[in-house]
């Protein structure tokens, strides 16, 4: 059976309101259930959205990191509950797991997460992670988890990392900046060049853009676990279109596949 880990960001779960938006959750979780019964894929999310969702509750705009670490406190268990209630609808258990970056750099804590996660998955329960953000910041400040998707890709054998964001997938220029942006639908590589040249496409708050997609889409290719980059709210295309058939976002092909 194909494991992959699918990375929903925070912008995939935020609406215009700046508040979770349940329907995009919805409808995610509704086709990772189908990737699931119809594909027989076992599916590992790596999910942001806590510090919106707590912020919502507490009604802040969290600006400093100790505000935005007490929202992810507060949001991450409304988080959950929402994935619960959503997963629950076609009788998919979820667990959750807390991780810092570290989690490769200590035996131990690897064999134990390693464990985790086979265990959770050999009972069909689709875990959850997301960054520790009361004792870590680092996906706070730049990565939305990003760099915590390569990290956990590196832990059990993985089949396929999926990358969802607010484009197609990676272009050639800036596509809100050059209306003549044309889609990469394939790569065999990542140079740095292509990750510099990506510096103008991030959002204006630094964080979770194309640059650390790029970042940890190479860290997984070096390890030999294929990528794709795609759009979290195709207006047309499924994640069985996307995953299953190819039919859009960008793919970096590892040689291993």
């Amino acid at each position: 059976m194909k494991t992959i880990i699918i990375k929903i960001g925070t912008k995939i779960l935020t609406n215009e309101s700046n508040q979770l938006d349940l329907n995009n959750l919805r409808r995610l979780t509704a086709e990772i259930s189908d990737l699931i019964h119809n594909h027989h894929l076992n599916c590992i999310i790596v999910s942001s959205g806590a510090i919106v969702s707590g912020s919502e509750t507490l009604l802040l705009s969290p600006t400093t990191i100790p505000e935005k670490q007490a929202a992810a406190s507060v949001g991450q268990i409304l988080l959950l509950k929402e994935y619960h209630q959503f997963f629950s609808h076609h009788g998919i258990p979820i667990g959750q797991i807390l991780l810092t970056k570290d989690v490769t750099d200590h035996d131990e804590k690897r064999h134990n997460v390693t464990n985790t996660l086979e265990n959770l998955l050999a009972k069909k329960i689709v875990p959850i992670i997301n960054e520790n953000d009361s004792v870590a910041t680092d996906e706070i400040q730049f990565g939305d988890n990003d760099i915590l998707t390569s990290i956990v890709a590196q832990l059990i054998p993985i089949d396929l990392v999926v990358f969802l964001t607010d484009t197609e997938g990676v272009y050639d220029k800036d596509p809100t900046k050059h209306q003549d942006a044309s889609l990469i639908s394939q790569l065999t590589s990542i140079s740095d060049d292509l990750i510099d040249q990506t510096l103008d496409a991030y959002d204006a708050k630094g964080k979770g853009g194309m640059k650390s997609k790029l970042i940890a889409a190479k860290t997984c290719h070096e390890h030999g676990i294929p990528v794709v980059i795609a759009h979290g709210r195709h207006p047309s295309l499924s994640l069985d279109d996307i995953i299953m058939n190819q039919k859009s976002g960008t793919w970096i092909q590892s040689e291993n596949h």
